[in-house]
């Protein structure tokens, strides 16, 4: 059984996803800030539709919090991502920008989460665990969709 927090109730991965879900629309707008800008994500520079990115960033965010409050892999997650690697391929985007656009993400949250000092040092350790596996598994499940019969 996991501890709970003494001063907010809910344990320490159950708050921190509240935090991320919080937090979540704030970083996706700085996000879209820097893929527009970044030097290893050109195609993202003039992509109209700004708010299928904004959506599926969104989306990245929300279900790494679902994922950290119930400690369950949300059976969305690996479709969602999929689509996503279909998508951006069918679009015209290079597989190694789409990766760096979901490294970016979780660039965003991860400074999001240290400048909010939502992590003690046990904490930090639990949460570089969780968001690895979650992004390694993103990643996979987008190239997956990518490089899938139903992306050409």
């Amino acid at each position: 059984m996991q501890a709970r927090h003494r001063r907010y109730g809910g344990t320490p991965r159950s708050n921190l996803g509240a935090y991320i879900a919080g937090r979540a629309p704030e970083w996706v707008k700085t996000w879209l800030r820097d893929v527009r800008r970044d030097e290893t994500t050109p195609t993202y520079h003039t992509y109209a539709d700004t708010a299928e990115l904004l959506r599926d960033t969104e989306a990245l965010y929300h279900y790494l919090a679902i994922w950290l409050r119930r400690g369950e892999w949300d059976p969305r997650i690996d479709p969602h991502y999929q689509r996503i690697g279909r998508d951006r391929r069918r679009e015209g985007f290079p597989l190694s920008e789409v990766v760096s656009a979901i490294l970016l993400a979780k660039r965003h949250l991860w400074d999001g989460l240290v400048e909010g000092n939502q992590l003690s040092i046990a904490l930090e350790l639990e949460v570089q665990k969780a968001m690895r596996l979650f992004y390694d598994r993103a990643i996979y499940n987008t190239v997956l969709g990518y490089e899938s019969d139903e992306a050409g």
